[in-house]
């Protein structure tokens, strides 16, 4: 038996509701008006805020620059320290700085007037700071230290006459780094500067490598040791308290044939110096004795 179709379904009766507006509202609009006007307004005081402070940090500044407080008015404001000291003076540094006065501290450039400083041979390093309290500058000098006089090699003329100096090819005076400077650095300065024991003769630029590994083994041999004859790269001559010194070319070999010269103090006592024409070490292992006798043969060392 069928059953009877089932009625369609009955429509649904139409919503009373008003539809929702897709957008916002008109009151949301209204809100986020007022809000970026209050956010206009707290970035604008802000701004103002900060143009105010920094119009007073500027016009602070130019008056604490301006102040009788921040004036370096003497040079009794500038101290010196001067390390390693042996020839500059504090006063000898303080006439160097070109500093008018009165002057605002805070107008002071220690870069440029550091510069200034270094412009000056005998000043190796250099180190400018203003000081506060009291209000002053503060300089740190170190100089270089000569250790030898360099002589030029007076076998090679100079072509001309230069306007400035020439390092190694005019008299004048060696740090142990081979930095070369002028016979009367310390003394146009108004240093006193009396001159190393040492005499270095004939050395060239080139050389600077070579002297500073030569100097090292010098200022540790006992024996003392006046002049360096560099004139001969070949054969380079010692006046030693032991006399003229022969010993080739100046080589790894130095340290060695210094030690043997030492070892020559016993043959002193033995040989009459007046006798002796030189002391040939080129062989370290086998150092003579060359006398001035013309019938006798050179004398080798046990």
């Amino acid at each position: 038996m069928s059953l009877p179709p089932s009625p369609p379904p009955s429509p649904l009766p139409p919503s009373t509701e008003d539809p929702k507006p897709l957008g916002p509202s008109h009151q949301d609009l209204a809100y986020r008006r007022q809000q970026l006007k209050t956010l206009r307004k707290v970035k604008f005081y802000k701004m103002a805020w900060r143009a105010f402070i920094m119009t007073g940090l500027a016009i602070g500044t130019v008056k604490l620059a301006t102040s009788p407080i921040w004036l370096i008015r003497s040079i009794e404001q500038i101290s010196v320290d001067v390390k390693d000291n042996a020839r500059l003076s504090e006063e000898n540094i303080q006439a160097l700085l070109s500093v008018p006065y009165p002057q605002s501290l805070l107008s002071v450039q220690p870069d440029e007037l550091a510069d200034g400083l270094m412009a000056h041979s005998p000043i190796e390093k250099v180190a400018i700071s203003r000081r506060l309290v009291p209000p002053g500058l503060k300089v740190t000098v170190s100089e270089r230290q000569p250790v030898a006089v360099t002589l030029p090699n007076i076998e090679k003329p100079l072509q001309e006459i230069p306007d400035e100096p020439v390092p190694f090819e005019e008299p004048g005076m060696i740090d142990a780094e081979g930095y070369w400077m002028p016979r009367n650095s310390f003394t146009e300065l108004g240093a006193i500067a009396p001159p190393p024991a040492l005499t270095i003769k004939g050395m060239q630029k080139s050389q600077t490598d070579s002297w500073r590994s030569l100097y090292q083994e010098l200022a540790r041999t006992p024996i003392v040791i006046t002049q360096v004859d560099w004139t001969r790269p070949s054969n380079v001559v010692l006046q030693t308290e032991l006399g003229t010194v022969h010993i080739g070319p100046y080589s790894k070999a130095f340290a060695a044939q210094l030690a043997a010269l030492d070892q020559m103090r016993l043959v002193k006592d033995k040989v009459d110096p007046e006798k002796v024409a030189f002391i040939d070490i080129k062989n370290p292992e086998k150092p003579v004795i060359e006398v001035l006798q013309a019938t006798s043969n050179p004398l080798e060392t046990p």
